[in-house]
């Protein structure tokens, strides 16, 4: 998951962007083989449209993601809180000791 808030003078904590991610991977390649981005909450009426994107990593090695998605995920299709979200795809296999 991905959010972003902010808090006013008094504490009062708003969140402006929010993203869930799901995302399967072939245990031997490391392939994403299904990836779904669920927009929460986002500020503008088009935002939502930036999750679709995600799906463009199918097939991707997550050891390539961070070049991938810098190269590829760009302009009005996604949303750069999107790609910091799915970037950070590429430490799991760190996390599950690979």
């Amino acid at each position: 998951m991905f959010r972003d808030t902010y808090s006013d003078p008094d504490g009062l904590e708003t969140v402006l962007h929010e993203y869930e991610l799901s995302a399967l991977l072939d245990v031997d390649s490391l392939v994403i083989t299904q990836i779904e981005a669920v927009p929460r909450v986002l500020p503008a009426p088009e935002c939502p449209w930036a999750a679709a994107s995600a799906g463009r990593l199918v097939g991707i090695p997550v050891s390539e993601l961070r070049t991938k998605v810098g190269r590829e995920l760009r302009g009005t299709t996604t949303c750069t809180h999107l790609n910091d979200l799915l970037r950070s795809i590429t430490d799991v296999p760190a996390l599950l000791g690979y």
